[in-house]
């Protein structure tokens, strides 16, 4: 079917269904219920149908979203996505929600409770239905609320409140499993490094961390730093000091590169280094020599767990008190605690 060319030059703006009405010489009721799904008559579907591509026009999902109560968006916010763990968390949602039909949007807020604050009021006014957050240390429960009222909140990774659905590693059991771990290699002297000691699973990791070392009657020795730059300095000035350690846990992918950055710094190969266990088992961690001995985390179960608890909540399938997930690590040996 030829459409004048007058019809389409006209519309210099974007497309209405009474553009769409118009073209097919049809009422914007029945375009409505053919964009809808409703059956028409075959000749006016194939009228309408034609007028939508010639004028390329798309349903406008914000005033559909108004008129049934969903938008059919997420929102997901982060520390930051150049952590392995959450990058690779990333990946899965997108996936999940790719599944479910649904659009995300992904925002940071780099431990500032200031710019978390900003993300969630954000998030409520693009109306998302619901939102997945690694909350940064110090988030109270109400201002959460607050910025985002009636909309279900999945706590990933963090937990901020026994109110709130969350899904977590068991992050002390994991932090005691590395810790027997090394001790068992024989290692009295086993010291614990991270930035951020103050982040939730940082907290969790360094308690199972201390519980090893207090039922074997062993000195905890934790290195620790609000950043990982003065980080580097005071593992440096450790390892370099009277009172060296014999092994190293890292709790986080930054804390194994800061270590590892350190030892070349300090001219030490890995193969001569201090034996060392980390957490997330990112790109190069069975690459180096010796490979990286890790905490792996279940990334895949975590997010579909937090998914699923999301988009029950969303659906009104899941009702009640919060509910906590809590999955266990794995412990990945490699050579560079000194499995052979």
């Amino acid at each position: 079917m030829d459409v004048p060319s007058k019809d389409v030059a006209r519309i210099n703006r974007r497309p209405t269904v009474i553009d769409v009405a118009r073209m097919a010489k049809v009422g914007a009721s029945t375009v409505s219920r053919f964009l809808r799904g409703v059956k028409v008559k075959p000749e006016i579907a194939e009228r309408v149908a034609h007028a939508v591509k010639t004028l390329r026009y798309q349903p406008d999902g914000m005033a559909r979203a108004l008129r049934i109560g969903r938008t059919n968006t997420i929102g997901i916010v982060l520390p930051k996505v150049s952590n392995v763990f959450f990058s690779q968390s990333v990946q899965v949602i997108e996936e999940e929600a790719r599944q479910r039909n649904c659009a995300v949007i992904l925002l940071t807020h780099q431990d500032r409770i200031g710019q978390q604050m900003d993300q969630l009021s954000t998030l409520r006014r693009y109306r998302v239905d619901g939102v997945i957050i690694a909350a940064t240390a110090g988030t109270a429960a109400e201002d959460v609320w607050s910025a985002l009222p009636g909309v279900p909140i999945v706590a990933f990774d963090s937990h901020f409140s026994p109110e709130v659905d969350s899904v977590l590693l068991r992050n002390r059991d994991a932090g005691r499993l590395a810790t027997d771990h090394l001790i068992r290699h024989g290692h009295t002297k086993v010291a614990c490094v991270t930035g951020k000691p103050q982040v939730y699973s940082f907290e969790q990791r360094i308690s199972g961390y201390k519980d090893a070392m207090d039922a074997k009657k062993l000195n905890p020795h934790l290195i620790t730093a609000l950043d990982y730059e003065q980080l580097r300095f005071l593992l440096a000035a450790t390892i370099r000091g009277k009172n060296r350690p014999t092994a190293l846990l890292s709790l986080s992918d930054f804390a194994t590169l800061t270590i590892l950055t350190t030892f070349s710094e300090l001219g030490i190969k890995l193969a001569d280094a201090l034996p060392l266990i980390g957490f997330d088992d990112f790109g190069f961690a069975a690459l180096v020599d010796p490979p990286l001995t890790v905490i792996r985390q279940p990334i895949e179960k975590m997010v579909r767990y937090a998914m699923n608890t999301l988009f029950r909540r969303i659906e009104g399938d899941l009702e009640g008190k919060a509910h906590q997930i809590m999955l266990p690590g794995d412990l990945i040996c490699r050579r560079s605690c000194g499995c052979v």
